[in-house]
């Protein structure tokens, strides 16, 4: 392709610099041109939503918007919506094992692909530092503005022995949000039994147990503006899909 004539005249106007200083501006541009080829690539991950956002991508799950993004120490949850989907994965930061040129740490994996229809209900295993979980709610009336809901955790065994015997049923209350969504925090129990723990304590460790069940059992009621209740769902939180890059 030939550059315009007004152009070529400009290029050609430029003073012409030494040899030294062509190889320095040469090198001083290389790193900018190998972060930008990096960028494009999608590689490495340098971020956990930069891993999660990644694996999106290779499903096709894409343009996505950010709702949540929750975790503490090397575990983070994402939630993100598209046009018609909801996507919920777990993100891991692993070391580097002493490996310099071993920087892309993230490895995601995505546990929900579900359809935007109806009232869907996501169970989000991720504690933040107060060791609360979450759960997110799409959907309901237009006119409901809060709401209120009962999840019960599966009893379940950790690989460090820490378990729970038996069904543990937690409520939390949410309001709408301005993107449409409930965002529920769940706060610990305190004085459980030993050898119990407590069942929100323990939620987050499902994602380093593939094949656990995830389905637990829930009751969401919601509240217009003037808190009457206007809607009521219960159900089975949807299995996990384990959907990973291979």
């Amino acid at each position: 392709m030939k550059l315009p004539e007004s152009v070529q005249n400009g290029w050609n106007r430029l003073p012409k610099l030494p040899r030294k200083w062509r190889i320095i501006r040469n090198l001083a541009v290389l790193p900018v041109l190998l972060v930008f080829a990096l960028d494009l690539l999608e590689w490495p991950s340098l971020s956990a939503y930069g891993a999660f956002h990644r694996l999106e991508s290779s499903y096709l799950l894409t343009p996505s918007r950010l709702v949540l993004q929750v975790g503490s120490g090397r575990q983070t949850i994402c939630l993100s919506e598209g046009e018609s989907w909801i996507t919920m994965g777990s993100v891991m930061e692993y070391d580097s094992g002493g490996k310099p040129l071993d920087i892309d740490k993230f490895r995601a994996i995505l546990h929900y692909v579900l359809p935007k229809e109806g009232t869907v209900v996501v169970p989000i295993p991720a504690a933040d530092e107060d060791d609360c979980i979450y759960a997110a709610v799409w959907g309901g009336p237009e006119e409901a503005v809060s709401g209120t809901l009962e999840l019960e955790l599966a009893s379940f065994e950790n690989f460090i022995g820490e378990q729970t015997s038996r069904p543990e049923t937690c409520t939390a209350q949410a309001e709408r949000r301005e993107n449409g969504w409930f965002i529920f925090q769940f706060a610990p129990h305190e004085n459980h039994r030993n050898p119990d723990a407590c069942a929100i304590r323990l939620f987050p460790w499902w994602t380093f147990s593939p094949g656990d069940r995830l389905e637990n059992n829930y009751q969401l009621t919601l509240f217009d503006v003037n808190g009457k209740q206007i809607a009521a769902q219960s159900g089975i939180t949807p299995p996990d899909q384990m959907l990973m890059q291979w």
